[in-house]
């Protein structure tokens, strides 16, 4: 398929589907109304539990000052967050290499930092020339607590947004 960003995708994971609306998302975004912050959120992969925890969402972002920012938001509120590896020099071209598309929608290797590579497969689809800072939170497993929605985030976002004085 051919998303937003005019790359092509070869769907090899039906169940990696929500990286591609969020592909276009970010995309949409970066073009269309050009903020300096993009947020992209969202129960994303299984993976996440394994890379942070029950507790913590996965964190990934392209600016160290900002994932700090995040970070530290999350420690204030409660809704705790915690880096994981952003490497997408790394990532990309050994993770969602196709034969008839410029990427696959889901890695390869099951053992390879799968948080972090769903990840980067939203970035590729952010403009080159986009400028802006990214910030992507996976946080499949805190949201959850004994089949009962946590309300995990809205702190969160509310802190690091600057609304929630804590």
């Amino acid at each position: 398929i051919r998303l937003m960003s005019g790359k092509t995708v070869e769907v090899n994971n039906t169940d990696a589907e929500g990286r591609l609306v969020l592909a276009d998302g970010v995309y949409y975004a970066a073009t269309v109304l050009k903020p300096s912050l993009i947020l992209d959120m969202a129960t994303l992969t299984g993976a996440q539990v394994t890379a942070t925890g029950k507790k913590h969402a996965a964190l990934l972002c392209n600016d160290a000052e900002v994932e700090q920012e995040f970070f530290k938001a999350g420690v204030s509120t409660g809704d705790l967050v915690y880096p994981i590896v952003y490497c997408p020099e790394l990532f990309m071209p050994q993770a969602f290499n196709s034969e008839v598309a410029d990427m696959k929608n889901s890695a390869d290797d099951r053992r390879n930092a799968l948080s972090s590579c769903a990840g980067h497969f939203i970035e590729a689809h952010l403009p080159s020339d986009y400028a802006g800072q990214w910030v992507h939170i996976d946080m499949a497993s805190p949201v959850a607590e004994e089949q009962r929605a946590t309300g995990w985030g809205v702190a969160l976002l509310l802190k690091a947004g600057g609304i929630l004085d804590l």
